[in-house]
């Protein structure tokens, strides 16, 4: 299957009922990948027929698929397709984003130069539901390997990569049983964390996907609610069961997962679309986080004197401040790279 000089790569989808335009992009941006030996494994979950019949249809050799006859859960079907590899990589690839040119071939090319590296992930775009590009995320440290503990206290908070450009070393997804299939929205950075338990983490400076936001149709407020009910239990557990060398750190870490969280329930406090629905976030606040230590406190003092919708407006401030100096560390970085 593999050449002496090159990994065999599996580059995975799982495509479900209602996207079979976007898949079919999916799939030619896939296709038109040139790193060899590649595999193609797609699961079509809930055997949707138009997605059924692309795939019958569809004559590349490196494609193989399979079906469910009824839809899985979203993490469930991301270990079952990862289950059908043979490469010594994967990369997974939702049926709504598009991969770059040489969408794997860099991340491959540190991973095999690196065998202390678990997973690599590389930058990317974000484009709206007609394919415009809205943003790029770059890292101004263009290309670097990072310690797998000391990269785990930060991916707790929140993931430092994106599914869509990640390639993970096979034996290692196997060696953790792949994703939580418990975890929910946060699935993906449950792959991280326990990953970073046992190697590094390496970043290359190559755009290798773009990642679909939905404009029109933006996730909904009871959706956003239950995501960040998800994040505070993952956080919670995997806090519990930290790596060797985290548990001087774990106040902070604790401090910092109650941060987020608050942040996130003040947002949903301000959106809520009637009281009732306000009532829901402040008992769960109330019974989950308001009562963590003095950032709780404040929190809950702000929305008392009905100003939470303020702290919405200020973070979003600071992300946009946040945004504009990224934006420039990665234009001298690039400056600084071709005087180099």
């Amino acid at each position: 299957m593999s050449s002496p000089s090159r990994p065999l790569v599996s580059i995975c989808v799982s495509t479900i009922p209602g996207r079979s335009v976007l898949f079919g992009m999916t799939l030619a941006s896939i296709l038109k990948q040139t790193y060899s030996p590649l595999e193609v494994v797609v699961l079509a979950n809930g055997s949707y027929a138009d997605s059924m019949a692309l795939l019958a249809g569809c004559q590349d050799p490196r494609v193989r698929w399979i079906a469910t006859p009824v839809l899985c859960p979203m993490v469930a079907a991301w270990n079952r397709v990862c289950g059908e590899t043979k490469g010594k990589y994967v990369l997974f690839c939702s049926d709504d984003d598009m991969l770059a040119g040489e969408a794997v071939d860099h991340q491959v090319a540190l991973l095999e130069q690196n065998p202390g590296v678990g997973f690599c992930h590389a930058d990317f775009t974000t484009i709206d539901d007609d394919g415009r590009q809205i943003s790029s995320w770059i890292s101004h440290r263009g290309q670097f390997i990072d310690n797998g503990v000391g990269a785990w206290r930060s991916f707790l908070i929140a993931p430092r990569c994106h599914i869509l450009t990640t390639v993970f070393r096979r034996d290692l997804w196997l060696q953790v049983g792949g994703w939580d299939g418990d975890a929910g929205n946060p699935g993906d950075n449950s792959l991280y964390l326990k990953l970073l338990a046992l190697s590094d983490v390496g970043h290359v400076a190559h755009i290798a996907g773009h990642y679909r936001v939905r404009v029109k149709q933006p996730d909904s407020w009871e959706l956003r609610f239950r995501n960040t009910r998800e994040y505070l239990a993952f956080g919670q557990k995997y806090l519990s069961h930290s790596p060797a060398g985290v548990d001087p750190f774990l106040p902070t870490l604790r401090r910092k997962l109650i941060t987020r969280i608050l942040m996130e329930g003040a947002e949903l406090l301000a959106g809520a679309p009637d009281e009732a629905c306000r009532g829901q976030v402040r008992a769960w606040l109330e019974s989950s986080v308001w009562q963590s230590g003095r950032v709780g406190n404040i929190f809950r003092i702000v929305d008392g004197l009905g100003l939470s919708w303020t702290i919405p407006v200020v973070s979003k401030s600071m992300g946009q401040l946040r945004s504009r100096a990224r934006q420039v560390l990665v234009g001298l970085a690039g400056v600084a790279r071709s005087r180099g």
